[in-house]
């Protein structure tokens, strides 16, 4: 045969040659050839490679096959002109009796494929099919698990491209019951009891949330007690929408702070921002882009999880736009290459919240009486006012003034500051306030985690705040992390030098150093310097320290084979000594263990070797459903100590008119009541009687607790008040696999200091039925075997595929209330040269408590004109 190649060597010539079928999870069912040897079956190399995605090139002699695997220094190689086999990096001989060298591929007795790949095959003469193991995970399912990660990132974008209606918004009310958290102490020692009390209360009222904050405290059957935090404050719609720039965002008035760069002051007054409750997320677009191995898929990854994803073009070039948030925002590109190799490239970039978008303006006023105690108040006006600007996204400029006596003798106290990003992960800060200080800081925060943060700040020496006489400070702070046998270790090193008007100066300095040993981790610190104001020329040690610092940390594995009284068990030992005093200073040790799931036991012991004192102290901390209980005795050198705590929240149940306990703070947060019912009456309200449906069957997109109740409702926790929240419902998770909700998406507004109601009724799902006709010599009969394509309203893709059956019958079950459309399979339409009277079919499955019945939806197919 022309062109063919023929050996130039004498080869043995198989027995046979057949297709074996090849059945593999990642890989699906294919067929492969393979060449017979008397009961021994070779396989195609190339082919098989080339289905399990194992990266090859070919050999010089151009019928041989090289690359590196399962790791890329195991080298290997198979030459069946030089008879040259390689198998990880080490060279022999290949048999003749091995390999069978053919027209189209290289094949290979099966023991080479185990020895070189770690693949095992197993070959069924009688049904000739093939099946495989292999001791390493193959490329091709690192592949699949990339395209269903992948998949799943591209329904979300879908999903959120489809945004949830809006079901529950912000629903204002006059006066509705909130929360209340609380903790109380009870102490008894040798010199006496106490008992402290702390009780913050939160609510909506007049439209907004009010909230306060009431500490006492019985000492020798004396109350002490105050009152503090208590404030009101409507957010109007505008605070609700951190991707504006709005004119007026939220009004405050009762007891405030002022958000003064420093010196902040407590007022009782009013305060008026445009700063939303909801914090920015997203401030500016950076573009990721670079060139690798022509055809490389490249993952974009944000804070380790998968974002965006392409393929590198026929350079190599890729680019993507990623979304900067505020915070650390950690980006990592993951390339896989044609050859099989994963190379890994990160970056860091730093956004404090200081930042504003381009063209934002933030503003914040505050004004009021100066409030000393619970009931001293000043009698002059005190106010504060700021303006911040997003001149770009990388720099923002601010000024604010203070104005009243509280803040100092002059009439107003002006400041000033920048804000900068250079080059993308350099931060700059310069705050300017000239009656005070001039401060610079610089930091940059690296992919690596090493960071470098320096502060400079320039006193004036006249201004009434500069208590300690300080003419100038300045600091270095350097974190360097690196490994010592494969585990993390780190180095930081800290400076500080303070100079005086007195012309005296001091330096302050630690060294800190971590690392890990299996499960051993140790820490050492070393502080040295000068505490508080040096004045005394003649005296350069005074007010000297030097402090060594040592810890060690055991945690026990919690592993089957390790007694379950022990497993997880912390451990760990501290020592402290003075290099001043040339001996040690403290000693400690400490053991915790979890008991009873949600409880923690502590042990622990103190000495202080310098005053010859100690303590020994025992604890125990539990967390109920309802509350926590926190329980410790202490027993001092000259004394003793006992404490007992409760703390926890309650919070009004608007769904069960009753109070619901929690072990958790609930102020500023928020909650809500899920009921899932089924709406027998199918008004779309839960009415007395109908049945509750007690299932975890729904998801939010953002963090919090869900409990189900003995009532079969569900609570929710922990939500941040005034944000939007996506609830998903898991119609998978319902008891009931016909139940089903009219919408399986939508959103809600959490509400502030407050739980809210949220009712979803259930339906049964639908059923259709129906008929494809074919017509032929004008009498219509069934089609079997055809597919139809069934596609909700709105969607570009069938979500399930029905079969007709022989007599051209075909049914749907289990679908959701919503609109639908029904169609043949173009391809099978053009291939029979017919269409479809009509081409769609479109109906609706109506919400019924008994579930909707469809029948009689036909096709008829008749032959094109």
């Amino acid at each position: 045969m022309a062109g063919a190649f023929k050996p130039v060597f004498a080869q043995q010539e198989p027995d046979g040659e057949v297709l074996l079928n090849f059945n593999y999870p990642a890989v699906g069912n294919v067929y492969l050839n393979g060449v017979f040897f008397g009961d021994v079956a070779f396989l195609p190399l190339g082919e098989v490679l080339s289905l399990l995605y194992i990266p090859t090139e070919r050999t010089p002699s151009g019928k041989g096959l090289k690359g590196a695997y399962p790791f890329k220094n195991d080298i290997w190689s198979i030459d069946p002109v030089t008879n040259q086999l390689t198998i990880k990096g080490k060279s022999e001989t290949l048999e003749a009796d091995k390999y069978y060298l053919g027209e189209l591929d290289l094949f290979l007795h099966p023991d080479y494929f185990q020895r070189i790949f770690g693949i095992t095959f197993t070959i069924n003469t009688y049904a000739l099919s093939v099946s495989m193991k292999s001791d390493f995970t193959l490329p091709v399912e690192e592949r699949r698990k990339r395209e269903a990660i992948r998949k799943q990132l591209q329904q979300r974008s879908s999903q959120g491209a489809l945004a949830a209606p809006m079901l529950y918004d912000r629903e204002r009310k006059a006066l509705s019951l909130g929360v209340l958290d609380y903790n109380v102490n009870y102490t008894a020692t040798n010199l006496g009891n106490n008992l402290g009390m702390s009780f913050n209360a939160g609510m909506e009222f007049l439209g907004g949330d009010l909230q306060g904050n009431y500490v006492g405290n019985v000492n020798n059957r004396n109350l002490l007690n105050n009152f503090s935090g208590l404030r009101w404050r409507y957010v109007l719609p505008g605070g609700m929408t951190p991707e504006k720039n709005v004119g007026l965002a939220s009004i405050s008035a009762g007891q405030i702070s002022t958000t003064s760069f420093t010196n902040s002051a407590n007022l009782v007054g009013i305060s008026v921002t445009n700063n939303p409750v909801i914090p920015r997320l997203d401030l500016d677009v950076f573009v990721i882009d670079g060139t690798t191995v022509p055809d490389s898929e490249v993952e974009l990854l944000i804070g380790g999880q998968l974002v965006d994803f392409t393929r590198a073009d026929e350079v190599g070039y890729y680019r993507f736009n990623a979304p900067v948030t505020y915070g650390t925002v950690r980006l990592s590109t993951r390339i896989y290459t044609p050859q099989g190799e994963v190379i890994m490239q990160d970056r860091q970039i730093q956004v404090p919240f200081t930042f504003l978008p381009k063209g934002f303006v933030g503003y914040n006023i505050q004004a009021g009486l100066p409030q000393f105690t619970l009931d001293s108040l000043g009698t002059s006006l005190a106010t504060h006012a700021d303006i911040s600007y997003g001149i770009s996204n990388a720099l923002t400029v601010r000024a604010g003034a203070d104005q009243g006596e509280i803040f100092g003798e002059k009439s107003i106290y002006p400041v000033f500051g920048l804000s900068a990003r250079l080059f993308q992960q350099y931060l700059l800060n310069v705050d300017a306030l000239p009656d005070r200080y001039y401060r610079a800081n610089a930091s940059v925060f690296y992919a690596d985690n090493t960071s470098i943060n320096a502060q400079f700040t320039e006193y004036n020496p006249n201004s009434a705040f500069n208590f300690r006489g300080q003419t100038r400070d300045a600091n270095l702070n350097v974190f360097y992390p690196f490994k010592i046998a494969g585990k993390f270790s780190g180095f930081r090193a800290t400076g500080e030098r303070i100079w005086f008007n007195t012309g005296l100066g001091v330096n302050n300095y630690q060294l800190d150093f971590n690392t890990q040993i299996n499960r051993v981790i140790l820490r050492f610190n070393y502080r040295g310097g000068a505490r508080g104001f040096v004045s005394d020329p003649e005296n350069p040690a005074q007010n000297q320290f030097g402090l060594f610092t040592s810890s060690l940390t055991y945690t026990l594995p919690r592993s089957p084979g390790i007694p379950v009284y022990v497993r997880g068990l912390f451990l760990r030992g501290q020592f402290r000594y003075s290099t001043l005093f040339d001996r040690g200073e403290s000693v400690s040790f400490l053991l915790s263990q979890t008991l009873f799931k949600n409880g923690r036991f502590t042990l622990g012991y103190d000495k202080e070797l310098l005053r010859n004192l100690s303590q020994f102290q025992v604890g125990f901390l539990y967390d109920f459903n309802s509350l926590r209980t926190s329980t410790q005795f202490s027993k001092r050198t000259k004394g003793y100590a006992f404490q007992q705590g409760f703390s926890g929240s309650v919070a009004y149940d608007p769904a069960g008119g009753a109070l619901i306990p929690s072990n958790r703070d609930q102020i500023t947060r928020s909650g809500a009541t899920v009921r899932l019912f089924v709406d027998t009456n199918e008004n779309g309200v839960y009415d007395e009687g109908e049945e509750v449906v007690p299932a975890k069957a729904v998801r939010l997109d953002r963090s919090a607790n869900i409990l189900i109740g003995s009532d079969g409702i569900l609570r929710i926790t922990q939500l941040q008040s005034y944000w939007k929240y996506r609830l998903d419902i898991d119609v998978a998770a319902l008891p009931n696999p016909n139940l089903a909700p009219k919408l399986k998406s939508f959103s809600f507004v959490a509400e502030p200091n407050r739980f809210r109601q949220i009712d979803i009724p259930l339906y049964q799902t639908g059923i259709i039925d129906g008929f494809v006709l074919i017509e032929k010599n004008g009498v219509q009969q069934g089609q079997g075997g055809l597919r139809l394509e069934l596609k909700r309203e709105g969607d570009s893709e069938p979500f399930e595929i029905l079969r007709t059956f022989s007599d051209g019958s075909f049914y749907a079950y289990g679908l959701l209330p919503g609109r639908y459309m029904l169609r043949v399979d173009a391809k099978q339409l053009e291939f029979m040269q017919v269409e479809s009277v009509p081409g769609e079919l479109e109906f609706e499955i109506k919400a019924l408590a008994d579930g909707d019945y469809l029948e009689g939806l036909n096709l008829v197919l008749v032959k094109k004109e």
